[in-house]
C-alpha cells in the first residue's frame, strides 16, 4: 500500500458565529497561523459555503440567528464526513447538554481566539494527513 504525500495546502475553516467582532477576531488570528478561514454569520449560510467549498474543520456557536448552531452541527455530524467539529460558545451550559454529542471539542469563546487556535492546530494534527500552516 503506497502512502499519500503530505498536504501541502492551508487547512481551510469554516467560522460560523453571529458576533461579527469575535468572527473577525478568530479569523485574523487563525490566517495568521497560516489557515484558510471562511465566515459565515448563520447556519444556512455555513451549509451552503460547507457544500460547494472544501472545508477541513467547522468551528461554530450555538447561537446563531437562523437555524441555531445545535442544528447545524447535527446536519454536518449527519452527513459523517471525518471534519471536526469544534463548538465555540460563551453558554457554559453547553458542555453539560446532550446535543454536544456530536462536537470533537467545546471551547470556551474569548476575544484573543488563542484556546481555539490551540485545540484546532491539535485536531487538524491528529488527522491524516498531514496539514501544513
Amino acid at each position: 500500500m503506497m502512502k499519500s504525500a503530505p498536504r501541502t495546502e492551508a487547512a481551510t475553516v469554516l467560522l460560523v458565529d453571529e458576533d461579527l467582532e469575535q468572527c473577525l477576531n478568530c479569523k485574523t488570528k487563525l490566517e495568521s497561523q497560516g489557515y484558510r478561514v471562511v465566515c459565515t454569520h448563520s447556519a444556512r449560510e455555513a451549509l451552503a459555503i460547507f457544500s460547494c467549498e472544501k472545508i477541513d474543520l467547522v468551528v461554530a456557536d450555538v447561537q446563531l440567528p437562523d437555524m441555531g448552531g445545535f442544528d447545524l452541527i447535527g446536519t454536518l455530524a449527519s452527513l459523517r464526513l471525518p471534519i471536526p467539529i469544534v463548538v465555540n460558545t460563551s453558554d457554559s451550559a453547553f458542555q453539560f447538554s446532550f446535543r454536544s454529542w456530536a462536537a470533537d471539542a467545546i471551547i470556551a469563546k474569548s476575544p484573543d481566539c488563542t484556546e481555539l487556535a490551540l485545540k484546532i492546530a491539535a485536531l487538524l494534527q491528529a488527522q491524516a494527513p498531514k496539514y501544513v500552516h
